[in-house]
């Protein structure tokens, strides 16, 4: 009877141990670094000094989900990094925009930064508040 519980909740406990918070989550597929970043949060860039902080989402007026829109819109962010002694702040959207100076990439520190998502979609299911960042060491 014992070897039967155990049989039954081993699946579980690994099941359990693999999750992954939302404040930060790394993936490192094909090559490509990416980093998710809750709202209020900070994640540090592996093997850098780097931090990042998502400090608020300044805009959005993305087309909503099931929408036809004649303009996709934007969505701003406010990212805040840190490495060693240097602070500096971002504003990045989730397309480049001209007219605003805003730009869905920046350098900071010897990486560049490419926002490739951001939570949630307006009219999408609820979820938290998320930014994801493509990252990569520059030469």
């Amino acid at each position: 009877m014992m070897n039967i519980k155990t049989l039954l909740f081993a699946p579980v406990l690994l099941l359990m141990s693999n999750c992954t918070t939302q404040s930060q989550t790394q993936n490192s597929e094909n090559g490509s670094n990416t980093i998710t970043i809750g709202i209020n949060k900070t994640a540090k860039i592996p093997n850098s000094k780097i931090n990042l902080h998502f400090k608020e989402i300044t805009e959005d007026s993305r087309c909503p989900v099931d929408v036809t829109c004649v303009w996709e819109g934007i969505a701003t962010v406010n990212i805040e990094g840190t490495s060693g002694s240097q602070k500096t702040n971002f504003q990045v959207g989730t397309r480049d925009f001209l007219p605003r100076n805003v730009s869905k990439s920046f350098s900071f520190s010897g990486y560049r930064f490419t926002l490739t998502d951001l939570k949630p979609y307006p009219g999408g299911k609820q979820e938290s508040e998320s930014v994801t960042f493509k990252y990569e060491k520059e030469e």
